[in-house]
């Protein structure tokens, strides 16, 4: 399907199928750095279009969000709000992105100041209005 993504954690021990996954947007805000050492790569769909086999863990990513993480190897690979009806899938984990382009970077506000954003895709210091 062209539609479907799969993905893994590095391990192997979890794996997902994800369906209508959205472009990919650059988040450089403070809790996506602490999590990935950098800014954070992820993509959304709806909650009910992501399958996974083996051993999710959830934890507090922020006061409001959830960090999905394989129990084995402690991969990244979801991060969702329990009140929204979206999860965002963290593009490193997937096993392909065909079909996917990134969109822009977002709260760039809160970015390291070791790096430069020079790819020309659109910033916003915080959350673009309307979403992404």
């Amino acid at each position: 399907m062209a539609d479907s993504h799969t993905g893994q954690c590095l391990c192997g021990a979890v794996t997902f199928r994800a369906q209508g996954l959205r472009d990919i947007w650059f988040c450089h805000c403070r809790q996506c750095r602490k999590v990935t050492g950098n800014f954070l790569a992820a993509c959304r769909t709806e909650k009910d279009r992501v399958d996974s086999d083996g051993e999710l863990q959830w934890s507090p990513h922020s006061g409001t969000s959830e960090l999905g993480r394989c129990a084995a190897c402690g991969s990244p690979m979801l991060w969702r709000q329990p009140n929204s009806s979206t999860v965002s899938v963290i593009a490193g984990s997937l096993d392909d992105t065909h079909g996917l382009a990134p969109r822009g970077h977002i709260f760039t506000a809160e970015k390291g100041e070791y790096y430069t954003i020079s790819d020309g895709l659109p910033q916003w210091a915080a959350h673009p209005k309307g979403g992404c």
